[in-house]
């Protein structure tokens, strides 16, 4: 049996829509066992955004540090992803997921304003320094690199098991 479609809705979109609705109907009648899993599936994906935001930090630091060539596009280039990732691993931290394997404190969890103006803090100086990768001024990169770098370095102290 076919059902009629909306005027102006394509096939795309219905199938789109009906699938969505199948996704939210399986998450509400998810099994405990899958909400247990629910924090070892954030942990594993703050972990990952984490190291993806290092991966593209680090060829950046060598540059800046004079240990690699500069190369304008490159740095570029990963300071726009830095941007774009460093507003995503915070929907990782959820609660009760401070325990296990994770380096993440629960002191995140009673102090969350400041966690999440760390997290502001990230996210507006790995902007800055997609910026100034923009104008190719390579001691704006430098004076931007540290700054971005030092708002990573007082989440780590404040926030994070060594």
């Amino acid at each position: 049996m076919s059902f009629p479609r909306p005027a102006g809705v394509s096939r795309n979109r219905l199938t789109t829509g009906v699938l969505a609705a199948g996704v939210v109907l399986a998450s509400l009648l998810a099994s405990p066992a899958a909400l247990a899993d629910k924090t070892e599936d954030a942990i594993q994906y703050r972990q990952a955004v984490f190291q993806t935001l290092a991966w593209q930090f680090s060829p950046m630091g060598a540059m800046v540090k004079g240990k690699q060539d500069y190369d304008a596009e490159e740095f570029r280039t990963r300071a726009e992803r830095l941007a774009l990732l460093a507003q995503m691993p915070w929907e990782g931290f959820i609660a009760g997921s401070y325990d296990g394997d994770t380096d993440a404190l629960s002191k995140i969890e009673s102090d969350r304003a400041g966690f999440d103006k760390r997290a502001e803090a990230l996210m507006t100086q790995s902007r800055a320094l997609a910026d100034a990768a923009a104008s190719q001024d390579l001691d704006a990169l430098r004076s931007q690199f540290v700054e971005t770098a030092k708002t990573c370095k007082g989440c780590h102290q404040q926030y994070r098991a060594d």
